[in-house]
């Protein structure tokens, strides 16, 4: 009931598709693992970072565990303006992917990591 909501905040491409790389996970992966493991991600805007020409902002974000109240573990994400609300366009835990993946999006490659 609550993934439409999760899925609102996400950039369709990258809910449906990994678009960081090998620390990544798309959205989806993200809400279903999330909501197994009881936990969410809690950004820091406060420490966001810029690309140099604005979007996509990098997010620094806390994956919070809502049963220990606590962070578990830590990721990036970048954010973008899509349609009428920023959204996160992919998510890793190697913040050098997820500028990879702000700069393919800036520079309009495609948004997919080049297979290794």
């Amino acid at each position: 009931q609550q993934e439409p909501a999760f899925k609102q905040g996400w950039h369709p491409e990258g809910y449906a598709k990994n678009l960081v790389g090998g620390s990544g996970l798309p959205g989806q992966a993200v809400f279903k693992q999330g909501t197994r493991k009881q936990w969410f991600l809690k950004p820091d805007l406060k420490a966001l970072k810029t690309t140099g020409r604005g979007a996509p902002y990098l997010v620094p974000c806390d994956i919070w565990s809502w049963t220990r109240s606590k962070a578990v573990d830590h990721v990036w994400a970048a954010l973008i303006w899509h349609g009428k609300a920023w959204v996160i366009l992919g998510a890793g835990e190697k913040l050098e992917e997820v500028e990879a993946l702000a700069r393919r999006y800036q520079e309009k490659k495609p948004l997919a990591p080049p297979a290794k």
